[in-house]
């Protein structure tokens, strides 16, 4: 990993030991906010190979650093967030941290942690049926001023868990800049195993499998077949996928591609033996007018045949070629 960030480590210091009891003994360096007593507490560590880092700051409730990723030299800003549980608490963390982050517009901004709330009803549940907060509001008024784009979580539901199994929540997250989503668009969020934990840790990774370098490829000759680019608009339309917009077009994008190639399956399958059977069919008709003039609608079928024949070829000479390339 290249950063990992901690949150409510309730300790007042950090020295060199304790951190490297934590990462092991490769290079890292470290960033940490004191805990306020018992509560509260932000680490941040990251190898020094990977990441070089050129500030911190240190907010209540929240720990900042700049820096670059050395191999692509690219700027960015990571905010590592704990919220308190009062609902005062939270909406002064919301404004403070909506000043901060309005300064860094336009930058590559990532702020994780535990907010300590959720976005929706739907977030949070209970075997108990306790009156519900509605604090999520003022959060989602935190997204709206800040424009933070609230990634998918893959793995689990919820994040955090109640030791006995009543309760459980999604308050842990990661949140994204536009700025950083066009500069890193296959971003994923994955929640792991908790173990003795009751939050599950969150991971932001680069999903090369999604966005390696094997493009979908669109054989030329499909736009040749009768119905493709209907096909292509109406299956487009009814793909319903949530999030933000660079997930959005990566899943539809992956979904259309299964779609095309059942598609390509139906109207490519046995093409040798569909002109076989087409060209067997036009000989009947040609050896019949040889004798005995056509009715008009066996000289529609003659001509819709050997269209259909010409179609095809075209089709499937298409096919052969651009296979022949891509090997």
């Amino acid at each position: 990993m290249w950063i990992v960030c901690l949150q409510e480590t309730k300790l007042l210091a950090f020295d060199s030991s304790i951190v490297t009891s934590l990462w092991g003994n490769s290079s890292f360096n470290f960033s940490f906010r004191p805990s306020e007593g018992a509560s509260g507490g932000h680490l941040i560590m990251w190898d020094t190979k990977e990441v070089e880092v050129w500030s911190s700051v240190s907010r209540t409730h929240f720990l900042l650093i700049h820096g670059r990723f050395v191999q692509s030299n690219e700027e960015f800003y990571l905010v590592n967030v704990y919220a308190l549980c009062g609902s005062r608490d939270k909406e002064a963390l919301w404004v403070s941290l909506a000043a901060q982050l309005l300064l860094l517009r336009g930058k590559h901004v990532c702020v994780c942690g535990d907010f300590n709330t959720v976005r929706r009803p739907k977030e949070r549940r209970s075997v108990r049926r306790a009156p519900m907060s509605n604090d999520h509001a003022a959060f989602n008024s935190f997204f709206e001023d800040t424009g933070l784009l609230d990634l998918p979580l893959f793995g689990r539901i919820f994040t955090w868990f109640k030791g006995d199994g009543t309760s459980m929540s999604r308050i842990d997250r990661f949140l994204l800049s536009e700025d950083w989503c066009f500069g890193w668009p296959n971003c994923v969020q994955t929640a792991l195993l908790r173990g003795l934990s009751d939050h599950c840790p969150l991971v932001l990774s680069v999903d090369e499998a999604n966005w390696g370098p094997r493009p979908t490829r669109m054989l030329k000759c499909w736009q040749d077949v009768p119905g493709y680019k209907q096909f292509v608009s109406d299956k487009w339309k009814t793909l319903q996928v949530d999030g933000w917009g660079g997930f959005v077009l990566r899943e539809k994008l992956k979904m259309i591609k299964v779609a095309l190639k059942e598609w390509h399956a139906a109207h490519s399958k046995n093409l040798s033996g569909r002109i076989k059977s087409l060209k067997e069919r036009q000989a009947e008709l040609d050896g019949k007018g040889e004798v005995e003039a056509l009715s008009a609608l066996e000289i529609e079928e003659l001509h819709t045949v050997s269209s259909n024949i010409h179609s095809l070829a075209r089709v499937n000479t298409s096919i052969v070629w651009q296979q022949s390339w891509l090997h």
